[in-house]
């Protein structure tokens, strides 16, 4: 499966996720695959103005272990950590066929662990994608903002849905 293909699944279930933090995502990147000079990825923006990259990263020789995520979604103030978790769950929530299987894990010279997620495809191939964070104009807040978030049922089609509000007024 094509980085690209991966990063794509991404964007369009964290966009279907509807998390009411999050204010836009975008795909960046002319590369098809890890490596390259203008590396894929997925940019969550947050109403902060914050913002958390996960982008495709060169497999690491030998590959790095499996690293265990925080149980509970990180305050918004740990957003490398929230956007791993965050993802994670939200692939355990919607199973995307096209995926067998993911975990976070460190990767090679980076500090945070976990600082990656290992994403399995139905073909057998592996991606690795990164976690960075950029901070906005705003302070994050100390606790989450939506503590009673759920995922929509929309997340858990292939491809995933985004609800569209009625057009009907009652």
């Amino acid at each position: 499966m094509q980085v690209t293909e991966v990063l794509d699944a991404i964007a369009a279930l964290v966009r279907a996720s509807e998390h009411p933090d999050v204010t836009e995502v975008t795909r960046y990147g002319s590369d098809t695959r890890a490596g390259g000079q203008s590396p894929p990825g997925v940019k969550v923006t947050y109403r902060s103005g914050s913002s958390a990259l996960l982008w495709a990263a060169e497999e690491p020789r030998p590959a790095p272990a499996q690293a265990p995520l925080p149980a509970e979604l990180p305050p918004p103030t740990q957003r490398a950590a929230r956007m791993l978790v965050f993802t994670a769950q939200l692939l355990d929530y919607a199973r995307p066929p096209i995926f067998t299987g993911w975990e976070a894990c460190g990767y090679p010279g980076v500090h945070l662990s976990p600082s990656a997620l290992r994403i399995t495809c139905a073909d057998g191939t592996s991606v690795y994608l990164r976690v960075t964070v950029a901070s906005g104009p705003s302070r994050e807040p100390e606790v989450d903002p939506d503590p009673d978030y759920r995922f929509p049922e929309g997340v858990r089609g292939w491809p995933p849905t985004v609800s569209v509000p009625s057009a009907a007024r009652g």
